[in-house]
């Protein structure tokens, strides 16, 4: 009896407590509930203050104008649907999206849906602008190119650039064959065909050629730019003599190398008197086989040409034997470690240079293997250059010391970029700028003081001679961005060396100054 009254008050104390938790669950719900409107009122309150954050933003003020050239650049970098994907972000940005700027590049993919309904589309919304028109086509995507054509060639009077992507060649051809109607606007064409049925330059026959460039833009008064990226070059008859600006590249089809002529490339040049600028080029990792199939009374004579870029291999430098260019101010060779390079080269380089006496400013050379004797010939024949960039270079101090001081070869050098040099000592750099200091030069003398100076993984050059150097000069130790030629390579990165440095800046401070007052430049 006992014993049941004792089971009876425990289970009246277990009730007890078993209330008193679901009282405490209520008050618990009670409170996450609150808290839940709390947490919802707060978001509230950060989607109100993201709004008016919004609303102040930088691309909420800057200027229509502004945004719409913003979004012009991004459909010429490729982004074609940029005028309807940035119509959905907000007011403003769709009013800038109006602009009929940002519908002036008209790309047309005939593999696409309707290409000839969105060409339509884009043209009614770029009204009466000047139009870049690219048109793409692939292996078996002819079937509306006439009708797309048509609807392009009303508007050909409003063409500024054209460009052409084709699988073949035979679309190429057929869409110059529609461009006979004047064309007063246009300024540039750019042609790439990615495949080739023939490989290499096999005759002189036109059945690979782009023959229609011969008839189309009858009446274009001020088209000087041609781009070429196709594995023939072309013929000395199919290029417009009024081409000022001629850009070839010459891709290979892996495995295989193919073959071309330094004689098709001089006679070419030949009938261009006018060009003004002058780019050929085997893209990385592509293979062309120049032959030596000149003569050597053949010559090209090009009184205008004042830039000139070379980029590839072996026997392509020899077309620098082969022509004569007064007024060259700017060369730009460039090759690769990873390839031979024909041991004429520097004599080739040496010859350009000794026939035409150009008054050259800025020198590029980016892995040319060139013997560290032959830089100290080269000098010799720049008296005008301002700017040297060598990249991977066997250039020694000895050669170097050629241009100290004010009687020292290059009187006129200011800006020198060295990348790669594993033969140059950051002692004969910090002598080099020292000696072109103003104090350190009379009066009289023309020779110009080092205005910049860049070092990019220079195993010779310490962090003394960066600091002598900033105290003189500026010091970069980073590349130019996007527009840097190495910036598509990725050799000239140095990110790891320059994050070092900036945290054994401490103990520098006279690097710490110069980084102040950026004449360090990391």
């Amino acid at each position: 009896m006992i014993w049941d009254v004792y089971v009876e008050n425990i289970r009246q104390t277990i009730h007890g407590h078993e209330q008193a938790m679901v009282s405490l669950d209520e008050q618990i719900e009670g409170h996450m509930r609150a808290i839940r409107q709390l947490h919802h009122l707060k978001q509230q309150h950060i989607n109100a203050v993201r709004h008016c954050k919004g609303k102040i933003t930088l691309a909420k003020r800057l200027p229509f104008e502004v945004l719409a050239t913003i979004f012009k650049q991004c459909v010429c970098e490729g982004w074609t649907r940029t005028p309807l994907v940035v119509s959905h972000v907000c007011s403003s940005w769709r009013q800038a999206a109006s602009a009929p700027t940002v519908w002036s590049h008209i790309y047309v993919n005939l593999e696409g849906r309707d290409p000839c309904q969105r060409t339509r589309f884009w043209l009614s919304n770029a009204q009466d602008t000047l139009l870049t028109v690219e048109v793409e086509v692939g292996n078996e995507a002819i079937s509306n190119l006439d009708g797309v054509m048509k609807i392009l060639t009303a508007e050909i009077h409003r063409w500024k650039i054209l460009i052409i992507k084709s699988t073949l060649l035979g679309p190429v051809n057929q869409i110059l064959g529609t461009c006979i109607k004047p064309t007063p606007e246009l300024r540039t064409v750019d042609i790439s065909v990615a495949q080739e049925l023939t490989l290499g330059n096999t005759d002189e026959s036109q059945s690979h050629q782009i023959t229609a460039l011969q008839s189309s833009f009858p009446f274009a008064p001020i088209f000087r730019a041609l781009r070429i990226s196709r594995n023939f070059l072309p013929h000395r008859n199919m290029v417009p003599s009024s081409i000022t600006d001629l850009s070839l590249k010459l891709p290979s089809h892996p495995p295989f190398a193919t073959s071309q002529s330094i004689s098709s490339v001089i006679n070419l040049l030949g009938a261009l008197h006018k060009l003004v600028s002058f780019s050929i080029e085997v893209p990385n990792g592509h293979y062309q086989n120049f032959e030596l199939d000149i003569s050597i009374t053949q010559l090209a004579e090009l009184p205008s040409l004042t830039l000139l870029v070379v980029t590839g291999w072996n026997n392509i430098f020899g077309i620098l034997s082969r022509i004569i260019t007064p007024s060259l101010k700017h060369l730009h060779l460039r090759s690769s470690l990873e390839c031979p390079q024909a041991e004429e080269t520097s004599d080739w380089i040496y010859l350009l240079l000794k026939r035409s006496s150009p008054p050259i400013s800025v020198l590029e050379l980016r892995d040319m293997s060139l013997d560290p004797q032959v830089y100290g010939r080269l000098f010799a024949l720049l008296p005008n250059i301002e700017e040297l960039r060598l990249h991977d270079s066997d250039l020694v101090d000895p050669i170097l010391k050629q241009v100290n001081g004010p009687e020292g070869l290059c009187p006129l050098l200011r800006r020198i970029d060295m990348r790669w040099c594993g033969r140059l000592s950051g002692g004969a750099l910090v002598e080099l700028v020292q000696s072109r200091l103003r104090g350190n030069i009379d009066s009289s003398s023309i020779a110009s003081p080092i205005s910049e100076i860049t070092l990019i993984n220079c195993p010779f050059v310490k962090e003394e001679h960066i600091v002598e150097l900033a105290q003189m000069t500026t010091c970069r130790l980073i590349h130019r961005g996007q527009e840097d030629f190495c910036y598509t390579y990725g050799c000239c990165g140095n990110e790891r060396y320059r994050k070092r440095l900036k945290q054994r800046l401490p103990s520098y401070p006279l690097m710490v100054q110069a980084y102040s007052n950026r004449s360090l430049i990391l």
